[in-house]
């Protein structure tokens, strides 16, 4: 019986040993809570972000800034989409009058340029072909020698030179083909710019 009783008091004791430690281990776990909780509050958002990424962005501010200045670049690319020069159109153009692509890519100096020099070599290659037609009609028509080798050497003068301004003209048509893609695309890059600077203190609402 005294066993026993001796047996009870050690497995009593044990017990309250255990459940002492259980409730230290407790209150210790819930002062490291509470501990957490408190660091938690004095947490700064800004170092969410690991130091370490591939654009740079070591905070959060950093982050909303950049997405910011993105949103602001795709809403000013839209509108540069829809307000830029096709280069295959003013080519188009230009194929069939030098300077329209000009005109339309809003260079009008250089268009008047090449429109009015076009005119003129068209204008001159048709005077000249028309007098060495006319002439070789003459020369058709005519029976004496003198006038027959005169009549055919003024045609082949005139159509000559006819082909001389016609071929000046085909190096104008040419040289407005290639230049009117390089005007395209100086137009369409200031006015990148200009929009760039002309949204640059926008707030956007998206």
């Amino acid at each position: 019986m005294k066993s026993i009783s001796i047996l009870f008091l050690i497995i009593l004791s044990g017990t309250f040993s255990v459940l002492f430690a259980q409730d230290e281990n407790f209150q210790k776990a819930k002062i490291d809570s509470t501990e957490e909780v408190s660091d938690s509050s004095k947490f700064n958002l800004d170092n969410i972000i690991p130091i370490e990424n591939r654009y740079g962005w070591n905070s959060v501010s950093k982050w909303r800034k950049a997405r910011k200045k993105l949103e602001k670049e795709l809403f000013v690319y839209q509108i540069y989409e829809e307000k830029k020069q096709n280069h295959f159109n003013n080519c188009m153009k230009s194929i069939l009058s030098p300077g329209w692509g000009h005109f339309s890519a809003k260079s009008y100096t250089k268009g008047h340029i090449l429109f009015e020099l076009q005119l003129v070599l068209l204008g001159c290659t048709y005077y000249f072909y028309d007098d060495a037609m006319d002439m070789y009609g003459k020369y058709k028509k005519s029976y004496q020698v003198d006038e027959m080798q005169q009549y055919y050497q003024d045609a082949n003068t005139s159509y000559k030179t006819s082909q001389i301004f016609f071929g000046f003209w085909t190096i104008v048509w040419g040289y407005a083909l290639i230049d009117v893609i390089q005007t395209t695309e100086n137009y369409n890059r200031n006015l990148w710019e200009k929009l760039k600077i002309e949204y640059q203190d926008v707030e956007l609402s998206l």
